[in-house]
């Protein structure tokens, strides 16, 4: 209550025990009749109650406020002026601490400000680098010095893990492979004695039966954990594989370039020298000669002819195949017929110096083959073993049809060829190591083998040095037609 209010009220309780029983006496005329003595008790016992007002208004509305204000000040202490300078200086003091309590708390405020801003950098840097991390390809591991597995980042379907469980806080040993593991422990090792970075590859066989080929680079980082990434390099290694086979054909045809120089020089040669003096002889001594002795001239000059149109043509077939444009030409033909045909042919060419002992079952079997693929096989095939057998023996060759394949035998008794020329038999120019001495360009047995790979067929060869040599080529009834990739073979 505000102390106006308590005023107030005091007076009017006063003017209530003072002024208004005079107004009443007067008005009614009482006081005329009262003795003196009740007059003056009346008196004084308004005397009293204006007293006893004014001590119970000076208890209630100052004293007792007072002493609650005491009491506040002095926590209890009954004396309040005397410790009035205390709890001043206690005061002072209280708002010096509170002074530097502000102080302190702007402070601690700059200072929350400033980590607040940091841990915001921190958290951005960190969502940055784990966005970088999400974006790299592959596995990625933080590894402890024990093994375990402190941060990581995978595809969502890790091939390389043994387990579908997060490997978050487990041991790298009870996650990967232990191919890998070991290759790991090697590289820790390496790092630690050489402190550089080491770089290990491996593969990996998947629950599908391929396999994939994986790099793995491990460092180490400043708070002593290792960073290990791998990453899978499966296309890599495929692209690499594929440029050393393109690398190695390339190497291959430069040799074939250099092989066909040399056969060129070499080769060619010989039969152009003989049709060059042979023509000149006819030319100088064309009116003098017999007639016989200038059919032996022509006999030569059609020979060397022939010998070069023989390797003109394995050259062409070669270059075709090298350019993709050889094909398979199937048309249906009897092959005892064909066989026939194409030995007469040679007989009247004389390309074939010895005799031939043919045996072909008789019928008029069809079989669905290219006529000039099979003609290359059997011309090089017979040319030579005339080439190197005895010439008191003949050429056994052999034709028979047995599970829907044509089978061909041809058996000379020659010089055989040596063990160790057998696995370069089928490659371009090469030549046997007892064969110098004997003319061919190395190119026969490479048209072979291409022709007969083209026809889906097989060819099989078995020989024994001074004895003699027996080759025997299988040839499907029904031939498909083969593109140039399905049949590679590098020359």
């Amino acid at each position: 209550m505000k102390i106006q209010y308590k005023f107030l009220i005091i007076f009017l309780v006063a003017f209530a025990i003072t002024i208004v029983p005079n107004l009443f006496l007067f008005k009614n005329g009482i006081i005329a009749w009262l003795p003196n003595y009740v007059w003056t008790s009346i008196s004084i016992a308004r005397f009293i109650l204006l007293i006893g007002l004014f001590v119970v208004v000076t208890h209630y509305w100052i004293v007792k406020p007072l002493n609650r204000i005491a009491r506040s000040l002095s926590l209890e202490d009954p004396e309040p002026v005397k410790n009035l300078s205390r709890r001043r200086d206690e005061i002072g003091k209280i708002g010096q601490l509170l002074e530097r309590f502000f102080v302190q708390q702007k402070e601690l405020n700059h200072v929350i400000k400033e980590k607040s801003l940091a841990l915001e950098s921190v958290a951005l840097a960190e969502a940055k680098s784990r966005a970088l991390l999400n974006a790299i390809p592959g596995f990625l591991f933080l590894i402890n010095p024990a093994g375990i597995i402190t941060d990581y980042n995978a595809p969502d379907q890790p091939e390389l893990f043994l387990s579908p469980d997060k490997p978050l806080g487990k041991n790298i040993k009870n996650i990967l492979p232990f191919h890998i593991i070991t290759s790991y422990q090697k590289a820790i090792k390496e790092l630690v004695s050489l402190n550089k970075i080491q770089v290990f590859e491996f593969t990996h066989h998947l629950p599908d039966g391929s396999e994939n080929a994986y790099e793995a680079t491990v460092s180490d980082t400043e708070i002593g954990d290792y960073l290990v990434s791998i990453r899978n390099i499966t296309t890599r290694k495929e692209a690499e594989l594929e440029v050393s086979r393109i690398l190695s054909k390339q190497q291959e045809l430069n040799k074939l370039k250099s092989r066909f120089i040399s056969l060129v020089s070499h080769e060619f040669r010989t039969p152009l020298s003989a049709i060059s003096s042979n023509i000149q002889l006819l030319s100088k001594y064309q009116e003098k000669w017999p007639a016989e002795k200038k059919a032996v001239v022509i006999k030569r000059v059609q020979k060397a002819i022939s010998i070069m149109i023989t390797l003109l043509e394995e050259v062409t077939l070669i270059s075709k195949d090298q350019s993709g444009i050889l094909s398979v030409n199937l048309e249906p033909l009897r092959i005892n017929e064909f066989i026939h045909d194409l030995i007469e042919e040679i007989r009247k060419s004389n390309e074939l110096p010895v005799s031939l002992e043919l045996k072909i079952e008789d019928g008029e079997d069809y079989i669905n083959s290219d006529k000039e693929l099979l003609r290359q096989i059997l011309l090089h095939l017979l040319s030579n073993a005339g080439k190197f057998n005895q010439e008191e023996k003949p050429v056994g060759v052999s034709v028979a049809l047995e599970n829907n394949h044509v089978e061909i035998l041809i058996t000379d008794h020659g010089i055989g060829i040596p063990e160790s020329d057998m696995e370069g038999l089928f490659q371009p120019f090469h030549r046997g190591s007892n064969s110098d001495e004997m003319p061919g360009s190395g190119l026969g047995m490479s048209i072979v083998k291409r022709c007969i790979d083209l026809l889906h067929g097989s060819i099989r060869v078995n020989s024994t040095v001074n004895l003699g040599t027996t080759i025997e080529v299988r040839i499907p009834v029904n031939t498909t037609k083969t593109t140039m990739y399905e049949q590679d073979l590098n020359y």
